[in-house]
């Protein structure tokens, strides 16, 4: 990503001093199974799961990987507003509204919500972006009765839905689409993270894009991981593939893994590196800074393992899938 060093930039300026921190974005790979493959589960890392775990029933391939590049692009408008406002800039909130993409073959909502129908509220909670519906949804069990409002064509409407347990989770099994309206930044941001798709870099950039614009001189290296999706309001959301990701971080060689407290559970048991669970953008800032202070005083850190560029990936973990699909994360969905 190509932001720089300097504190409170001129409006409209570029920033593109190479870091001397390293920022992880850890990725998963999702590859199809079969029978030869199959052996890569005595592998650390890898996993044997089945496609409808991470593809919903009845969406086409296609849709799906156009579904992640979606997801990533939007991830990446909101980490620059949340990181750029962190860092004391003038942005300004973009207007946010989640629709439906699309309806798992399993879900209660077929018949009574369709593409385009704008979610208003789950059970009268106010639903802006689409960690809303899934902070809604994650503690209620399969079979959960929702009041769930939306709108379609400009007229207001409720249904009631059931959950149902999809991916060993209680879900609506209705895929989301979060929607911005036009995002106005202080600096502009360029991204550079490879053939990655899906949200859950969002928190990884957003603190990128802060230390970046925040940070002041400093001595040494240090190396940060994690995962997250991010929102608007600087909640960071759950992510899948953890005890992958986490693997990833590990031989990039970094310190420290952000990681969303309600995915801490996994790799709760993590001795070689600091595990650091965060509820919000803000929590993890502030252990950003710490090791800021901590470097200034002359704590340095020794160089980071794997170098490359401004936001490395990683891609050394995998999933076995009945799907040929490469992703980072689940599209925004409540499945």
């Amino acid at each position: 990503m190509g932001s720089g060093h300097r504190e409170r930039p001129p409006r409209g300026h570029v920033l593109t001093a190479p870091p001397r921190d390293r920022f992880f974005l850890t990725d998963v790979r999702l590859i199809r199974a079969s029978p030869l493959r199959l052996a890569l589960v005595l592998f650390p890392g890898v996993t044997l799961a089945k496609a409808d775990a991470v593809v919903p029933s009845g969406e086409s391939g296609r849709h799906f990987e156009d579904s992640m590049r979606t997801a990533m692009l939007q991830s990446q408008s909101i980490a620059a507003v949340v990181g750029e406002r962190a860092a004391g800039l003038p942005v300004p909130l973009p207007v946010a509204r989640v629709e439906v993409e699309a309806i798992d073959a399993a879900s209660t909502a077929r018949g009574l919500l369709a593409a385009g129908d704008i979610i208003a509220s789950i059970d009268r909670h106010a639903v802006r972006e689409d960690l809303d519906v899934r902070t809604a949804v994650a503690a209620k069990p399969a079979g959960t009765p929702l009041r769930v409002a939306f709108e379609r064509a400009g007229i207001a409407r409720v249904a009631t839905l059931r959950t149902v347990l999809l991916g060993g989770r209680a879900r609506l099994g209705v895929i989301l689409a979060q929607r911005y309206g036009p995002v106005r930044l202080a600096v502009p941001v360029r991204y550079a993270v490879g053939d990655v798709g899906g949200s859950s870099g969002g928190l990884m950039m957003a603190l990128r894009i802060y230390d970046g614009l925040h940070a002041s001189a400093r001595a040494g290296w240090r190396s940060f991981a994690g995962t997250g999706t991010i929102a608007l309001d600087g909640r960071v959301g759950p992510i899948e593939g953890t005890r992958q990701k986490l693997l990833a971080a590990k031989r990039a060689g970094a310190r420290i893994f952000f990681v969303p407290r309600a995915n801490f559970a996994d790799i709760a048991g993590e001795r070689d590196l600091r595990v650091v669970p965060v509820d919000t953008f803000g929590q993890a800032r502030r252990v950003l800074d710490g090791e800021r202070a901590t470097s200034a005083r002359g704590g340095n850190e020794s160089t980071p393992t794997a170098v490359g560029g401004l936001m490395p990936t990683h891609h050394h973990d995998h999933h076995l899938h009945d799907d040929g699909h490469r992703a980072l994360a689940k599209p925004s969905a409540e499945s």
